[in-house]
């Protein structure tokens, strides 16, 4: 199994303006908070390793962060049902505003991730040599360019997408040989970007993505992790952290037990983030009574950014940097 480091110049900036996200923060809050006043809160064993040993890691704005004892997973629980929260980023202004925020930095995206993310995709999937299927699915699809980028690819003979979220002009707008209405089964590749992080069952969520694949077909995913450097130096006073948007935060050794248990061969398991240093100096710039370790917060005041980029990439090659990327291929 693999494992990759990336180097780039993104800033958090370029992809999270600061003032869009603090209002996103605010209004997920709120509506969170009126959304499931009167939900009926499900209690769940770790939603990794299914491991029932777990304990309260912390509470943040109402909800309780439990962790687990046997792989370190952090996930909410209670949580609310998968009917409310699928209501919830159905209907609240706070899904509308996630998709304005999505639309607000779309070029970003493209340009800094997207792009990457899809050539990353077509190499493994051209490394497979999968013959049997060329068909790709999207789930959770934010964007139609995304199958712009997968078209560059020359790849995939049919593509789709699963739960999009773009709005109703996209729609419109898509050519006519754009996502339908995805297939059940007999797909070669499927991707799903920052959505397994919300899922009220994981496990589940990989059980259908995998009943959509054929054999050997592969499942390229992202995620945060809680092995990474700024969940970890963070904790319960990370400002980017918030419910029902976060309510699987997995380890590294939960997300292996996790896919394997589907039935998934792990191709690549990295944290190529460049984020995470950047992140704690802005999380302790905006409110300095945040604790951090003596030695974090003496490196971050005293060392320069080339240090900070050399332990960025200490991060990525150790699996240590909180955004992990995944190709999985079915067993």
């Amino acid at each position: 199994m693999k494992h990759i480091v990336v180097t780039g110049d993104l800033q958090a900036a370029d992809i999270r303006p600061p003032a869009l996200m603090s209002r996103f923060r605010e209004v997920s809050i709120a509506e969170s908070q009126a959304f499931f006043e009167h939900s009926g809160m499900i209690a769940l064993d770790c939603p990794a390793c299914q491991s029932h040993l777990t304990s309260e890691a912390f509470s943040k704005n109402g909800f309780t962060y439990s962790q687990c004892a046997d792989c370190d997973s952090v996930f909410v629980s209670p949580r609310p049902s998968a009917q409310d929260l699928a209501n919830y980023y159905e209907n609240s202004q706070a899904g509308k505003y996630r998709n304005f925020l999505s639309h607000e930095t779309a070029d970003a995206r493209r340009f800094h991730v997207l792009r990457s993310r899809m050539a990353w995709v077509g190499r493994i999937f051209d490394e497979s040599g999968l013959m049997n299927s060329k068909s790709y699915a999207d789930i959770g699809t934010a964007h139609v360019f995304i199958f712009e980028e997968a078209k560059r690819l020359r790849l995939f003979e049919k593509m789709y997408s699963v739960h999009p979220s773009f709005d109703q002009e996209e729609k419109s707008n898509e050519p006519e040989s754009g996502p339908r209405d995805a297939p059940l089964s007999g797909l070669g590749a499927v991707t799903a970007f920052e959505q397994l992080e919300h899922q009220f069952s994981p496990q589940d969520f990989l059980k259908d993505v995998s009943e959509m694949l054929v054999e050997g077909g592969i499942f390229f995913l992202t995620t945060r992790t809680i092995s990474g450097f700024d969940l970890q130096v963070l904790w319960d006073q990370n400002p980017y952290i918030f419910v029902p948007e976060h309510l699987n935060l997995l380890s590294i050794e939960g997300i292996k037990i996790l896919l394997e248990g589907a039935g998934f061969r792990l191709l690549e398991l990295s944290t190529p983030g460049q984020l995470d240093v950047e992140l704690v100096l802005r999380a302790t710039a905006d409110d300095p009574t945040i604790p951090v370790p003596r030695f974090v917060r003496y490196f971050m005041e005293n060392r320069g950014i080339e240090t900070h980029a050399d332990f960025q990439s200490f991060l990525q090659k150790n699996r240590l940097s909180s955004h992990v990327r995944i190709a999985a291929q079915k067993a």
